[in-house]
This record gives structure tokens, sequence and C-alpha cells, in this order.
């Protein structure tokens, strides 16, 4: 990224690699393959031998954290009426 030029930086971005998509949510790496682990965070997807985030999903991910719905979307039991 080193002879990143000005027109290439301001181009929309549609994809991430892991250290792109973990900085877009101001976390290390390292946080952010827990966060994967966890639920929190989408996985990424491995394209033509490149592991991609796309960035409306870790956008939407982020919302629903800061929203605080992170971890309990993925609870089956939500929806279950006792």
């Amino acid at each position: 990224m080193a002879n990143t030029t000005a027109r290439e930086m301001s181009l929309p971005r549609f994809a991430l690699r892991r250290e792109e998509a973990a900085a877009s949510v101001a976390i290390s790496p390292t946080l952010f393959d827990r966060w994967i682990a966890e639920g929190l965070m989408p996985k990424g997807r491995k394209i033509v031998g490149v592991v991609l985030w796309d960035a409306q999903e870790v956008r939407d991910h982020w919302i629903a954290l800061r929203d605080g719905e992170g971890a309990a979307k993925n609870n089956p039991f939500d929806k279950v009426i006792a």
C-alpha cells in the first residue's frame, strides 16, 4: 500500500482485506479474528486465493454491535415463546 495513489485511495471500497476490515472498525486484526469467532463480525470469503470481507457486511455487523444487537442476533431462542 505504500505506492497507493490518491486516486486509488478515493475509490469506493466494496471488499476489504483482514487488516483493512479490522481497521474499519478501529480494532486490531487479532481482536477482529476473535469477534469473527464469536459471531460479532462476518466471516471473510476466499476468492481466487484471497480472503476478502464485504465492506457493507462489516458495516452492518458494526451497526448491530453499536446498537447492542451483536451477540444476541444469532441466538436461536430469541423468538421462542415459553
